[in-house]
C-alpha cells in the first residue's frame, strides 16, 4: 500500500504544477480592460476571419484604416449573447461598439456590442455607453 502512495505523490505534484501553469496562463491571457481606452467608438468593416475559442472569440475586421482585431467576451459569455460560429461568416459586414487599445498603433477593440446580418449581440450589456 505504501508503494502505491509513493507512486502517486509525483503525479499529484505534477498535476498541481500543471494546474498552476494553466491558472497563470489563463490569468495572463485574460487581460481585463486596463489596456483599453475609457471612451467607446464604433468600428465598421468586413469580417475577414472569425475565431470562436479560448481565451476570447475574435473577429479580424478589414476597415478603411486597415485590419483590426475585435475581441468578444469569453466563449460562454459570447454564446449567451447569442453569437455563435453560425452567426457570421467571412465577408459579412459588421458594426462593433467598444473600447479601443490605449496604444494607438494597435488596431484592437474590445467589443461590448456587435451587429452582424441585421442582428445585434450585446456581449457586455452592462458596459454599453453609446449606440
Amino acid at each position: 500500500m505504501a508503494h502505491s502512495l509513493v507512486g502517486r505523490r509525483p503525479m499529484l505534484a505534477l498535476g498541481g504544477a500543471t494546474l498552476g501553469l494553466v491558472a497563470r496562463g489563463t490569468a495572463y491571457a485574460h487581460h481585463g480592460w486596463s489596456w483599453a481606452e475609457d471612451e467607446q467608438i464604433e468600428l465598421r468593416g468586413t469580417i475577414r476571419e472569425i475565431y470562436i475559442g479560448h481565451p476570447h472569440p475574435t473577429l479580424r475586421v478589414e476597415t478603411a484604416e486597415g485590419l483590426w482585431l475585435v475581441e468578444l467576451g469569453n466563449p460562454r459569455q459570447t454564446e449567451r449573447a447569442g453569437f455563435t460560429e453560425a452567426s457570421a461568416a467571412a465577408g459579412d459586414q459588421v458594426l462593433a461598439l467598444g473600447n479601443r487599445s490605449r496604444t494607438r498603433e494597435d488596431k484592437r477593440l474590445k467589443a461590448v456590442r456587435i451587429t452582424v446580418r441585421a442582428r445585434t449581440y450585446d456581449i457586455y450589456p452592462e458596459r454599453i455607453r453609446a449606440g
